[in-house]
C-alpha cells in the first residue's frame, strides 16, 4: 500500500467479493476483500498546492465493486510541516506533534464522488465502499468497462469534459487540515453524481485502451438512514496537504510497460496429443496381455505340481511267490 513514511499514513484499494447471497442482503462480513496488486510506488510534491503525493499503478478489473481503506494519523500535517532539529532536541520532537481535524474527498476518474471528516479523536482507519445520496440512498464504487462509441454515430452522447478524459484511469484522495465540530447535517441535494462508468467516451481517444471505468453503481436502499449529526467542518486550509493517487490500467499495458511478466501459454498440437494417447493405450494394453499371460504360465505349473502330488506311485511286487511250495 502507498504510504507516506513521515507521517506514517497510508491508503490501498480493496476489491470485493460478494458472497452467494444477494448483493442487497450480504453484509460487509460476509464479504471477501482482495487488496489490489501495486506496483510503480513513487513520492512527489504536487508543483501547485504543495502537498506530499503518493502514487501507485494497480491492475483494473472490469466490473468489481471496491471499497478505499484509508489512515491518516491525526499528527500527519504536524509530522509533514515539523522544522527539522539535529541538535538534543530532536529525540523529543514526537512531543511536538498536534493533532488536527481532516477533510477527505474523493475523486473517481477527475469527478469529485463525495466528501467526509474525520476528527482528531478517531485513530482507527476508515473504510469507504459506497457514498449516501439520500436519507436511505447509497451508490457502491465499482470498477465498470468503459463505453466506447463511434464519434460519427453519437457526436452529442460523448463526454466532452476535458478534465475528466485526461483523469481517467485515477482514483485520488485529497486531505486537508480543518477544523471539524459535531453537528446536523444539511440535507441531501436533490441530484445523483454522474459519473464516468455512465458516460460515453470516443473510440478514438487514446484513453480508450483503458478499457475500465472508476465510478459508482446504480442506487440500492439501505435498512438504516443515514446519520443525522456529523463531524462537519467549519474552517479548512485552501489546499490538501496530502494526495493519495491510484493509476489503475489493465494487464495488457501493465505487460508492455514491464510492470509485470506476461503469462505464458503453452499450446498443445491436438494431432501430437491424441497420438501420445493412443500410443499409451497400446503400451498400457501390452502390459495387460503380459501379465495374462504370465499368470497363465505360473498356472500351469502349480497344476502340474499339483497332479504330481496327487498320484500315488504304482508298486509291483517282485517277492510274490506260490503258497503251494
Amino acid at each position: 500500500m502507498p504510504t507516506n513514511v513521515a507521517s506514517g499514513s497510508w491508503c490501498t484499494i480493496n476489491l470485493i467479493e460478494p458472497s452467494s447471497s444477494t448483493a442487497s442482503t450480504s453484509s460487509s462480513i460476509d464479504q471477501k476483500k482482495i487488496p489490489c496488486k501495486e506496483y510503480k510506488h513513487e513520492t512527489s510534491t504536487d508543483p501547485t498546492t504543495g502537498a506530499i503525493r503518493e502514487i501507485v499503478t494497480i491492475e483494473s478489473q472490469r466490473a468489481s465493486p471496491f471499497e478505499i481503506d484509508i489512515h491518516v494519523k491525526p499528527t500527519a500535517y504536524s509530522a509533514l510541516h515539523r522544522p527539522s532539529t539535529d541538535g538534543p532536541d530532536s529525540t523529543n520532537q514526537h512531543e511536538l506533534l498536534k493533532p488536527d481535524d481532516y477533510y477527505h474527498e474523493f475523486f473517481l476518474d477527475g469527478i469529485s464522488i463525495g466528501a467526509g471528516t474525520r476528527p482528531k479523536t478517531v485513530t482507527d482507519s476508515w473504510k469507504i465502499a459506497q457514498v449516501h445520496s439520500g436519507d436511505y440512498e447509497a451508490r457502491s464504487l465499482q470498477f465498470a468497462s468503459v463505453d466506447l462509441v463511434d464519434p460519427d454515430d453519437h457526436p452529442d452522447q460523448i463526454c466532452q469534459d476535458e478534465k475528466v478524459i485526461k483523469s481517467l484511469g485515477t482514483i485520488q484522495i485529497n486531505i486537508t487540515r480543518c477544523t471539524a465540530v459535531y453537528q446536523t447535517r444539511l440535507p441531501f441535494a436533490n441530484h445523483h453524481t454522474s459519473t464516468s462508468n455512465q458516460m460515453k467516451f470516443s473510440e478514438r481517444s487514446k484513453k480508450a485502451r483503458l478499457a475500465t471505468t472508476a465510478g459508482l453503481a446504480p442506487v440500492s436502499t439501505c435498512q438504516q438512514p443515514f446519520p443525522a449529526q456529523l463531524w462537519t467542518p467549519i474552517a479548512r486550509d485552501p489546499q490538501p496537504f496530502l494526495q493519495f493517487i491510484f493509476k489503475y490500467k489493465p494487464r495488457s499495458i501493465l505487460e508492455t510497460e514491464g510492470l509485470i511478466k506476461p503469462e505464458i501459454i503453452i499450446e498443445v498440437d491436438s494431432d501430437k496429443e491424441n497420438e501420445c494417447k493412443k500410443e499409451k493405450t497400446k503400451q498400457e494394453k501390452n502390459i495387460n496381455g503380459n501379465n495374462k499371460r504370465i499368470k497363465s504360465e505360473e498356472g500351469d505349473q502349480k497344476k502340474n505340481r499339483a497332479d504330481l502330488k496327487d498320484k500315488k506311485p504304482k508298486i509291483v511286487d517282485l517277492t510274490l511267490s506260490d503258497d503251494s511250495d
